[in-house]
């Protein structure tokens, strides 16, 4: 889906813009098709310049953190898709503020605070993610999330650069207000936390990568497919229901974690989407209980609600 020439973007970056960019390499689930136009956003400033690029150009625009929260369609994506590579942190130990660019891998924020004896993300070690995209959804685990500790954020919105708070962004279990607002980009955010001995954190850590590969596959995929209705847990409905081991084409919901969908061999959009739908379905009928996804759907004009999602059979 070659696209013409878009002046706006071609003066900002040049040889940098990409046409047709396969975009599975860039995503967890190795899932997905072209972007129309791709550029790789090195800086807070050149995810700024692309998406005013894109507006100028009268192009859709998407911007795609590190890939580990998304399902993208094999049609691809139509306009720019904007990888956020944007990901230099800083780390003052004595004031325990943290200063994050939005495509800042988690894990390596999360061990090199607890290196160095700051408490209040270690459980990000086992987050596949970006800041960015953990502000977006509130990422968390092991009874730790973004929002304990995050202070504010840098946003792009309505064509100007804002400080927001963090109440701005009216974070709950697993969503926030940017997920309602998608014309607000995260570019980057600052977190504050607590002291402890490295010992203390360095051990938390640890506890926290074994329970991760004690319980979680390895093949590629999403994270965790849906959010934990309330008093439940979404992997034990799945596993109650008897879908675990559950194959479609080259999707597989895990064996070992109900929650996991995984791609086994060269899974579509359609095997994972097929999966999700059965697993909501199949979980509604016996329990009651509407599962709703955690992932993005992402399809070639822009994200796709649950909703949407075509019923499979069993």
């Amino acid at each position: 889906m070659k696209s013409s020439t878009p002046p706006a973007l071609e003066r900002s970056f040049g040889s940098r813009l990409r046409y047709d960019e396969p975009l599975g390499p860039h995503t967890s689930f190795r899932i997905g098709g072209p972007a129309e136009l791709f550029i790789a956003a090195r800086t807070r400033d050149d995810i700024v310049d692309a998406i005013a690029g894109a507006v100028a150009d009268g192009l859709p625009w998407l911007v795609l953190g590190r890939g580990s929260n998304v399902l993208i369609d094999e049609q691809g994506i139509r306009g720019l898709v904007i990888r956020n590579d944007a990901s230099g942190f800083t780390i003052d130990r004595e004031a325990g503020l943290v200063r994050c660019d939005s495509g800042a891998r988690l894990p390596s924020v999360g061990a090199q605070t607890a290196k160095i004896g700051l408490t209040g993300l270690e459980w990000a070690v086992g987050i596949p993610g970006s800041a960015g995209g953990g502000v977006v959804m509130n990422a968390g685990a092991h009874g730790g999330c973004i929002a304990d500790v995050l202070v504010s954020a840098e946003v792009w919105t309505n064509g100007a650069r804002v400080i927001a708070a963090a109440r701005e962004f009216e974070h709950a279990y697993r969503s926030s207000r940017l997920q309602r607002d998608r014309g607000m980009v995260v570019l980057g955010a600052d977190f504050q936390l607590g002291s402890a001995s490295p010992e203390e954190t360095l051990a938390r850590v640890q506890s926290f990568r074994r329970h991760r590969q004690d319980t979680q596959p390895v093949d590629p995929g999403a994270g965790s497919i849906f959010r934990n209705p309330p008093g439940h847990s979404a992997g034990a409905l799945i596993d109650q229901a008897g879908l675990k081991g559950t194959r479609r084409g080259g999707a597989l919901i895990s064996p070992k974690h109900g929650n996991f969908i995984v791609n086994v061999g060269a899974a579509t959009s359609a095997d994972v989407r097929a999966l999700v739908s059965l697993a909501r379905e199949i979980v509604a009928a016996r329990f009651g209980i509407e599962l709703q996804p955690e992932i993005e759907l992402i399809g070639p004009t822009g994200r796709i609600d649950a909703s949407q999602l075509t019923p499979a059979s069993p």
